[in-house]
């Protein structure tokens, strides 16, 4: 297993390694918060890091990794304002990437960030964690997520949201609503519902409109996925805008596209 973990799709494993608080990725974090790495943040982040506004205090950001030997790919995540701080769901994808994240977030918005919330194990949701922690960011997680990342050696989350530990839960978490709809993409997926926006962030566990298959489904279990897609259509299909873990969001149609590919993949 690579260090970052497995993405959503269906490519290449990834062999880089993650960096830790004490090696080059805290040295760059201290070059960034003095200042002296801001050129090298601003040049990469213009073709690594999007900065979506979706509505009004939202935000889409999108990750471009490149794995070892070959393919580009992309990681969709929130930024969610939330008063005078913002509210960060999942990383970037890796320790650069979500430092380039926290520069165009501070440039964007001139708000701090002060939580996130990782919506799985995978190194596409949790790989930046050490450096958001390290910069005093509480990040919280599935206490599975906990686990999970402990297994397969990635940077672990500090803090455990309670109230998740059964399918269909919901936990409130400041303006938003945390949701553990169940085991799919992964044992441990969660979704964000930001009920005053009408947005649902799906994560892996929603697919875009162009895929056309479930992807990477090693760590998930397609007939949960099944039975939770059917309890997400019957709870909130008011959602006018759902972000999928990659690619282009859209409407609830989304869903149902996932929904169809689970059942194929069932037959």
């Amino acid at each position: 297993m690579s260090a970052f973990g497995s993405a959503c799709f269906e490519g290449p494993g990834s062999g880089a390694p993650v960096l830790t608080r004490s090696g080059f990725s805290a040295l760059f974090a201290t070059l960034l918060l003095s200042g002296c790495a801001g050129n090298v943040v601003q040049e990469r982040a213009s073709s690594a890091i999007e900065l979506k506004e979706l509505v009004d205090g939202v935000w889409l950001h999108t990750s471009q990794y490149e794995y070892p030997g070959g393919g580009r790919f992309s990681s969709n995540g929130l930024v969610v304002r939330e008063g005078r701080t913002l509210t960060l769901i999942d990383t970037a994808w890796g320790e650069l990437r979500t430092l380039e994240l926290l520069a165009a977030i501070a440039s964007r918005t001139g708000l701090p960030v002060t939580k996130a919330v990782v919506t799985h194990f995978h190194g596409d949701r949790v790989s930046g964690t050490d450096i958001l922690e390290g910069q005093g960011i509480e990040v919280y997680a599935h206490p599975l997520t906990q686990r999970l990342t402990i297994a397969h050696g990635l940077p672990v989350p500090d803090r455990a949201l309670e109230g998740l530990a059964r399918r269909e839960s919901v936990a409130h978490f400041g303006s938003l609503d945390v949701i553990y709809p169940g085991p799919a993409h992964a044992m441990d997926n969660l979704m964000i519902w930001l009920p005053e926006q009408r947005i649902l962030f799906g994560g892996c566990a929603i697919r875009e409109r162009r895929s056309t298959s479930l992807g990477n489904t090693t760590h998930g279990d397609i007939r949960s996925w099944h039975k939770m897609l059917e309890w997400l259509a019957d709870h909130y299909e008011s959602a006018e805008i759902v972000v999928p873990g990659h690619g282009e969001p859209g409407g609830f149609d989304i869903v149902h596209h996932t929904h169809r590919l689970v059942r194929e993949a069932l037959e």
